[in-house]
């Protein structure tokens, strides 16, 4: 069965919001992990785009920070503040075709993350995230809230995204219909303006160079087109920018020069004055472009790195009959986080109850690295495998911190009910695996699972989703498919195998899936049991076969 991705699936990420406290697992735990991972170990490569803040791919010209800045922007600003439609929703991949949206920057923009696209990260909340990225990986210091919950549009919206030959009144006319004043305009151009330039491979009018596509040239709008600072502002009240849209010789194309004197210079003015007063101004007008979106979209409350996340990775019966049981545990070492958490001085290990809930088998974990995320965030990981009787099985776990130098030992429990697992459905992960083979332009994935023979009465099937590709448009289309596992045959001890054999395009083999198995309705006095549910595990190439 096949059913196309409707956007509520994106809009349940925005009932988990962060106000309340954390239990694991959780559906935003994806999207906190794009966030929160930015450099170092298990790295989740977002800000690889933006590091250093000139970083364009090797591309003559192109500065992604600028770029994805832009794209945001144009996504935004035909939002209609009364209609309540329109704002960051991801349209603009639909819109590209119009002259207003000229260039290559929306999709050399989209391009570079779609592999963190997901039915749990769309494409609207990555383009939010990218703006936060930017700013931080170009030196901004105030942090820019993150909220998701954004919902990805089907089409195009409408058009009106100001161009540099828009007159100042219809300018003004287009940021008051999206909610914002004359003073917002002027800040918003000015902040987005303070990293890159103009191309003369899309505006050889304003820009003299080249116009072949290898060989562009970008005349900046400051001197420091690579660090988020004010020399945008300073340089415009001083009277020695070199800014394109200001000094250029044509006057019609000069919007920078129209809306920053639009006011007599005050907003400038005082932009100019001090470099934190540019920084808290350009963050916060930035936290409401992105946080801008349509009617019926309920953004969460901002998401903050979670301290203490663990991470199962295997859970699976051996050719021995045995239950593998390994993973991770991530700690937030930000300093001032938390008084004494130095990984240095840190140990971890986890205890877990069995099948019943009963016992606490200690486990022993190793450090594996560190990560770095936005705005000073630092992480320690540490990892664990471990071998568990099958007869016994597994039902939670908690995990202890302890720092040697004070004795001391922190127990957490997941807000007290433990961090749990579910031996009742196992994913044979050494198992399953997408073929490396073509045929007919689609590659096998076979997905092998162990299930509980209690359970054995319910339906088991696997819902994946398929990603195809749209005409003309970069961002790809998502479809969940449902599809039945057959019974093998092959028993081991309280496990019956179960396969699915599912053909992928070999443009889309990468993708992710959940496992279902469907409850029994428990009646009085019978031993029913609840639906049991693995949610987004991911495809995976199986390994080269050594000749």
């Amino acid at each position: 069965m096949k059913v196309s991705f409707v956007a509520g699936v994106f809009a349940a990420l925005a009932s988990f919001a962060t106000g309340s406290k954390y239990v694991w697992p959780s559906e935003y735990d994806e999207i906190e992990e794009i966030l929160s991972l930015q450099g170092g170990y298990l790295s989740r490569r977002f800000a690889d785009g933006v590091v250093p803040c000139s970083e364009g791919g090797n591309v003559k010209g192109r500065q992604n920070a600028a770029e994805w800045i832009r794209t945001a922007f144009h996504d935004m600003i035909t939002h209609n503040s009364k209609k309540k439609t329109g704002g960051v929703d991801g349209s603009i991949w639909f819109e590209l075709n119009r002259a207003e949206n000229g260039g290559l920057a929306f999709n050399n923009t989209f391009n570079f993350f779609n592999f963190l696209y997901s039915s749990r990260a769309s494409a609207a909340d990555l383009l939010a995230m990218s703006v936060i990225v930017s700013h931080s990986s170009c030196g901004g210091s105030t942090k820019i809230p993150f909220r998701h919950g954004r919902i990805d549009a089907g089409e195009a919206g409408p058009a009106g995204v100001p161009e540099t030959h828009t007159p100042l009144k219809t300018m003004l006319s287009r940021f008051a219909t999206a909610g914002y004043s004359h003073a917002d305009m002027i800040t918003m151009v000015a902040c987005g303006h303070t990293l890159g330039g103009v191309h003369s491979v899309n505006f050889p009018e304003i820009s003299k160079g080249s116009t072949n596509i290898y060989n562009d040239t970008v005349t900046t709008f400051d001197g420091s087109p690579y660090q988020f600072d004010n020399s945008i502002a300073t340089e415009y009240v001083k009277g020695t920018t070199k800014n394109p849209l200001i000094i250029g010789t044509n006057d019609t194309v000069n919007s920078d020069k129209r809306i920053f004197g639009s006011d007599k210079n005050k907003t400038m003015k005082a932009l100019a004055k001090k470099p934190s007063v540019f920084e808290a101004k350009c963050a916060k007008i930035f936290s409401r472009m992105i946080d801008t979106v349509p009617k019926g979209v309920k953004l969460s409350s901002p998401l903050e790195a979670i301290d203490i996340k663990p991470n199962i990775t295997k859970l699976y019966l051996n050719d021995e009959g045995s239950l593998v049981f390994a993973g991770r545990v991530r700690v937030r070492t930000t300093e001032g986080a938390k008084k004494g958490r130095d990984q240095a001085d840190l140990s971890v290990h986890l205890t877990y109850a069995n099948r019943k809930g009963k016992g606490a088998t200690a486990i022993q974990t190793e450090y594996a690295g560190n990560s770095t995320g936005l705005y000073g965030e630092t992480f320690a990981w540490y990892e664990y495998e471990t071998v568990i009787e099958p007869s016994a099985g597994i039902s939670k776990f908690n995990i202890h911190l302890t720092v040697p130098s004070k004795k001391k030992t922190t127990k957490y429990t997941n807000q007290g009910h433990g961090y749990p697992v579910d031996d009742a459905i196992l994913y044979q992960d050494v198992e399953s695996c997408v073929s490396r083979t073509s045929v007919n332009g689609t590659r096998a994935f076979v997905a092998r699972v162990a299930l509980d023979k209690d359970r054995t009465s319910s339906a088991l099937r696997m819902e994946i989703v398929r990603f195809e590709k749209r005409q003309g448009v970069i961002v790809r289309k998502m479809d969940l498919e449902s599809i039945d596992f057959a019974a093998t045959g092959e028993e081991s001890g309280i496990w019956a195998f179960y396969e699915a054999t599912v053909q992928l395009s070999t443009s889309a083999w990468s993708t992710t899936f959940d496992i279902v198995s469907d409850g029994k309705k428990k009646t009085k006095g019978s031993a029913g049991y609840d639906k049991t549910k693995m949610e987004f595990l991911r495809t995976r190439t199986c390994a080269r076969v050594s000749s």
